[in-house]
């Protein structure tokens, strides 16, 4: 009976021990330095054009970004992230005497506010993999764009070869809009200072990000593919992070 009771006392104890572990603590602080970068997806107004003329592929760029960023607690942090990329748009339509392939680059700096949830912060255990959702807002802003010259699409090359530029559609060149963006961070930490992360986020901004306010004549002419109100980008970034805990 002694042993008995012995053996379970133990067990209660690992128990107690194990749901201790997984206990909420408050009090935790901590810095956090990242870089990272990868690709990223344009979407917006005339990206159809990009698949129909075989460029889709062309859609994809780069991009980079650097945070610093405040844990104040265990779960919840805020971070200031700035970021920049290359772009890629198109200024044509199907609808009208263009009827081409007008594709132009410009760059983005983007800065963002976050806010960041660390699923793993219920738990007073340091675990190395932390799942981190994040949400925020900010602005961005675009310049150096090229010129949105025609490539010769049958039947029009003899057309296009007259009308290199665009003859309607006008490309504001400098741009400074609002936006906003969430994402999700899936971080492995070696030790409690440094890790590494994927970081998956979806980024919306006013529509002429990429120098596009489509007016009304513009928006008959693209039949559908002009005017919806925002200028999309898709990421996926590998990146470093460095923690100062105290």
């Amino acid at each position: 009976m002694k042993k008995l009771t012995s053996i379970l006392a133990c067990l209660i104890l690992g128990v107690t021990s194990v749901f201790a572990q997984n206990a909420f603590v408050g009090g935790h602080r901590a810095w956090t330095f990242a870089l990272q970068g990868g690709p990223m997806y344009s979407i917006n107004e005339n990206g159809f054009s990009y698949r129909e003329n075989g460029a889709g592929m062309k859609l994809f760029s780069l991009q980079g970004s650097a945070s610093i960023g405040y844990e104040f607690t265990n779960a919840l942090g805020l971070r200031v992230a700035v970021n920049y990329g290359d772009n890629r748009s198109a200024a044509n339509t199907r609808n009208t005497a263009a009827h081409g392939f007008y594709p132009y680059n410009f760059r983005n700096v983007n800065g963002f506010l976050d806010l960041t949830l660390d699923l793993n912060g219920n738990y007073a255990v340091q675990r190395a993999f932390r799942p981190v959702f994040y949400v925020g807002v900010g602005c961005g802003h675009t310049f150096h764009f090229t010129k949105p010259t025609g490539y010769g699409t049958e039947p029009n090359y003899s057309w296009e070869s007259d009308n290199p530029f665009h003859v309607w559609q006008d490309i504001n060149t400098n741009n400074t809009v609002f936006g906003f963006r969430g994402g999700f961070i899936a971080e492995y930490d070696f030790s409690q200072s440094f890790g590494i992360f994927a970081d998956f986020c979806g980024e919306a901004f006013n529509d002429h990000f990429n120098g596009l306010l489509p007016t009304e004549h513009d928006q008959t002419a693209y039949k559908g593919y002009a005017g919806f109100p925002l200028d999309l980008r898709l990421s996926l970034s590998l990146g470093v992070i460095y923690r100062i805990n105290y």
